[in-house]
């Protein structure tokens, strides 16, 4: 039986997650690589910010009580702490990828043969990526094996549910879905671990490839890259490092020694 804990936190400010598998708890893939630091995201949650400011003085300084600058700074303050425009965004661009990576599972299933109902209803903001995802699976032939399946590596200590399994261009391939602006390292980290994972779950794999779908009509059009030979060593130098910090601010790390295993010793 396999369980994803939702109460994996010791208190309320710890987003981690686990899952709960032959009586064991697991880390996530995507919690463990979590500790790495992650420039993009701060450079773009600074530049929502500015823009949110720049966009509440322009309309503070059209009202009657411009000339007093003790009222625009609490006019200013008013807007700027009711919610933070970063974080209004990234849950705009949240929902736009849960959307479109909705719609690609249910295909996918569809594909499948699976009972899937009716297809989802998604925002006009999700078509783009939708329809970027249909252009990619015509031009590669893209022929299903297995979508959404948990994996686990019992030796390495952490556990992951993999988008999907499908022969592109014939060659048997794990991939993720990403909707965003670029394909970032993190990316490739996750898909080594998921396919080594997959594996040990005796689902094995000739290639990982990272599909990034575009959210905009601004974004480029969508990408996929084929994952380079990259060593799990490398993921479980990141998951040792997770768990140390973990240790060292008192939370949990799971029930199994957290990067025990070597690339060598796993295969």
């Amino acid at each position: 039986m396999v369980m994803v804990n939702p109460n994996a936190k010791q208190d309320r400010y710890d987003r981690a997650r686990f899952y709960t598998i032959g009586g064991h708890e697991y880390p996530s893939v995507t919690t463990i690589l979590d500790v790495l630091d992650k420039p993009a995201l701060m450079w773009w949650a600074a530049n929502m910010e500015r823009r949110a400011m720049e966009t509440a003085l322009l309309d503070v300084l059209t009202q009657d009580g411009a000339r007093d600058p003790e009222w625009v700074l609490g006019q200013m303050a008013e807007r700027l702490t009711k919610a933070k425009a970063f974080i209004k965004e990234k849950d705009k661009a949240a929902a736009i990828g849960t959307a479109a990576h909705a719609w690609c599972e249910w295909r996918t299933r569809q594909m499948l043969g699976e009972k899937v109902g009716a297809e989802p209803v998604i925002p006009d903001a999700a078509l783009v990526a939708v329809e970027a995802w249909k252009e990619w699976a015509a031009s590669v032939a893209f022929t299903p094996i297995c979508a959404e399946r948990t994996v686990y590596c019992a030796g390495c200590g952490y556990a992951g549910t993999l988008d999907w399994i499908a022969k592109v261009k014939g060659v048997v391939t794990l991939g993720d879905y990403k909707t965003a602006k670029a394909i970032y390292p993190e990316s490739l980290l996750q898909n080594v671990a998921y396919r080594h994972a997959a594996a040990k779950c005796g689902l094995e794999t000739q290639q990982g490839l990272v599909l990034r779908l575009p959210k905009t009509l601004e974004d480029p059009a969508f990408e996929a890259m084929v994952v380079p030979e990259i060593p799990l060593e490398d993921f479980l130098a990141v998951q040792r490092a997770w768990a140390w910090k973990r240790r060292m601010d008192g939370r949990r790390t799971g029930s199994v020694a957290a990067g025990a295993a070597s690339s060598r010793d796993e295969g």
